[in-house]
């Protein structure tokens, strides 16, 4: 009988804007820093003096790439992990604290300032055992999202391999079990669409989705969302990848490929290009 395999929830994780730290100055810190750059996260890098800071982490901090870097070692018994939290959970208006059964309105904005104080997660990547064992425990205390390099059992989530290109991001995982061979399987999907603009297809069908929604769509009941979603998923199977990547829409080509609407344009892929660019 084969073992069960251990699965985890594979998630666009939205930290744009949002304060991340990164613990240790290696070349794996190096890798997670350069994953939350491209989420555009607001990265606090503590390098540990064991060792030389990488040579790319000091240029990323001199290129304005990092919200801070703090030269020295982490600080088990220091504010290290809450550096940012200046907001108490009180709403201003007498509450000492929240409570999540009563939240209002009026608590939102207040609710929010207290996640943008708060790490969305923190990545350490350093060679002690003892000291990052403590520090996971510790982010579990606060309630931290956190991931201990090479320690999957230590981890609230796995950094796999990323292909991007720009709006598209694909993500493959071997649950930190071989982050060798998951960088093998991205190189063999990277070469397969290394020729294709799979980004340029993405706006594409955005726009006609937003023109969509805008002008024949506008609700936001079930009926008309499903609507919505199934004439966009059955226009999005009429061509292959490469044929939505090759095509460049305005607002009045996407125009005139909702014009069709309740129905469909060509589905012959010349017939359509004339249709819509002719």
């Amino acid at each position: 009988m084969s073992k069960q395999a251990s699965g985890s929830l594979l998630l666009a994780w939205q930290v744009k804007d949002k304060h991340c730290l990164v613990i240790g100055s290696g070349e794996v810190a190096l890798s997670r820093i350069n994953h939350l750059i491209v989420a555009q996260a607001k990265i606090t890098v503590i390098t540990g003096l064991t060792k030389g800071v990488h040579p790319s982490i000091l240029d990323l901090n001199k290129q304005g790439k990092l919200y801070r870097l703090i030269q020295r070692n982490y600080d088990p018994a220091g504010n290290d992990l809450t550096m940012y939290e200046q907001t108490t959970s009180g709403n201003g208006n007498g509450n000492n604290k929240l409570n999540y059964k009563h939240v209002t309105p009026e608590d939102y904005s207040h609710i929010s300032r207290l996640v943008n104080d708060t790490f969305a997660c923190v990545c350490c990547c350093i060679d002690d055992y003892e000291l990052s064992t403590k520090i996971y425990y510790q982010c579990k205390l606060l309630r931290l999202a956190v991931n201990i390099a090479d320690k999957p059992p230590l981890c609230d989530f796995y950094f796999g391999s990323m292909i991007n290109q720009d709006n598209l991001q694909i993500m493959i995982s071997t649950n930190g079990k071989s982050p060798r061979l998951s960088k093998m399987i991205k190189d063999n999907i990277a070469n397969e669409i290394v020729n294709i603009d799979l980004n340029r297809a993405i706006e594409n069908l955005a726009l006609i989705r937003s023109r969509l929604r805008k002008q024949k769509l506008v609700d936001d009941d079930l009926v008309t969302i499903e609507t919505r979603m199934n004439w966009i998923k059955t226009l999005t199977d009429f061509f292959t990848l490469k044929q939505w990547s090759v095509l460049t829409f305005k607002d009045s080509d996407a125009d005139k490929i909702i014009g069709y609407f309740p129905e469909f344009p060509p589905r012959d892929y010349q017939q359509f290009k004339e249709a819509i660019f002719e």
